[in-house]
């Protein structure tokens, strides 16, 4: 044969050899109903960015789709596209094309999704926050937690929170930024910004913070009605196991025992309790032998700070020391005596009006005063030392 014609003839059977490569490689993607290579495309440009949308066709499938099996088929479909090349020689285009296309595909267990996988953990994070209503949180422009705006139960005051200072805990916020700050703690931890510890905590805290604001409220009103009533001491004993009760769940979720209402209702009990115990010490002092006038006397054992007459009877009667009524003399005036094993302490007033008090208030004025049966004038200088001496005794010392 003419080796002009045997020329033509063996090229015309290499291009139909390569064009039925080709098709075979296209019936097979056609097969798979996936990847399709165009051979006349980029198809062995760097496959990681070409998948860094993941909302993107790359060669017919979205990339969020893609797996390690699209990697091989495009993988296969590609290296026949470049064997299939009769114009590319072996040594300067197909060899180095098809050592390309190998690496690239064996990346696919390390590198090869990562910019893709990570887009889709950032479009993951922003439809929580949407999907969930964090109305609070704030993601940054990579889509990682930022911020998360707490609000407070006492007004609508805020502050801002970061994964960081997330673990110093959210104390009495409102139950809807419990919520959130949970889930925002949750996020925190996917991308390593917090530890697991603050999750939980927050986690158990948003479960229960409901119950624990009804049970504060229900004590709040139950404080405010009894204090519109006369204070009695079984009313102030039921309050006190309340507030024991609200303590420990309080406590129970790791909270400390500052919320404003609560702290607000054990304010007014001590109140109550305070008015018990001023009753009971005017009690007292009738029984001391005292006159009933004095159980609303103030003595003035140091200046500009008068205190009740009653709670001194009270604490000296409490601490085991003698007290009783010296009823005035020819020579001396009314007052009082506080004994105890160390020392006896007399007193004498005269009952004067507080400047600008209630008239029916006295304010019991020491004038002299006899220590250890030594008398002595009582002065602004040596109030002091003697108000020293009667402390001394009613501490029964």
């Amino acid at each position: 044969m003419n080796s002009k014609i045997k020329g033509r003839y063996k090229s015309v059977r290499v291009a139909v050899a390569s064009g039925l490569l080709l098709l075979c490689a296209i019936g097979q993607a056609m097969a798979q109903g996936a990847i399709r290579v165009d051979c006349n495309d980029r198809f062995a440009d760097e496959l990681k960015w070409k998948l860094s949308d993941p909302e993107k066709p790359v060669f017919g499938v979205k990339a969020r789709n893609w797996t390690a099996d699209s990697v091989r088929e495009w993988q296969r479909q590609a290296v026949a596209c470049i064997n299939a090349k009769a114009n590319w020689s072996e040594e300067a285009m197909k060899a180095p094309m098809r050592q390309s296309v190998n690496a690239m595909a064996a990346s696919a267990s390390t590198d090869l999704f990562s910019v893709r996988d990570e887009a889709m953990r950032k479009q993951g994070r922003e439809a929580k926050v949407s999907d969930q209503k964090l109305s609070q949180v704030t993601l940054n422009g990579s889509g990682n937690p930022q911020e998360i705006n707490i609000f407070y139960t006492d007004g609508n005051r805020g502050e801002l929170r970061t994964c960081s200072t997330l673990k110093q805990g959210i104390g009495f916020a409102k139950v809807e930024s419990y919520r959130q700050a949970a889930a925002f703690a949750r996020m925190c931890q996917q991308v390593g910004m917090t530890d697991p510890s603050t999750v939980a905590l927050l986690e158990r805290q948003a479960a229960g913070i409901n119950a624990l604001y009804d049970a504060i409220d229900a004590f709040t009103n139950q404080v405010g009605a009894a204090a519109k009533q006369p204070a009695s001491e079984a009313k102030v004993r039921e309050l006190v196991a309340a507030r024991e009760r609200v303590a420990a769940q309080i406590k129970s979720m790791s909270l400390p025992l500052n919320d404003s209402y609560y702290t607000k209702a054990v304010s007014s009990i001590e109140r109550m309790q305070e008015q018990l115990n001023a009753q009971a010490c005017e009690d007292q002092l009738v029984k001391a032998g005292f006159p009933s006038s004095w159980k609303a006397n103030f003595i003035l054992m140091e200046w500009n700070s008068p205190e009740l007459f009653a709670s001194i009877v009270c604490a000296a009667q409490r601490n085991g020391a003698l007290v009783r009524y010296l009823s005035p003399g020819v020579l001396s005036k009314e007052g009082f005596e506080v004994k105890s094993p160390q020392r006896t302490v007399q007193v004498f007033t005269q009952a004067d009006r507080a400047p600008g008090g209630d008239p029916n208030v006295k304010l019991m004025v020491p004038v002299s005063a006899k220590i250890d049966g030594k008398s002595t004038e009582v002065t602004r200088n040596n109030l002091r030392a003697i108000a020293s001496e009667l402390i001394a005794a009613v501490r029964n010392q």
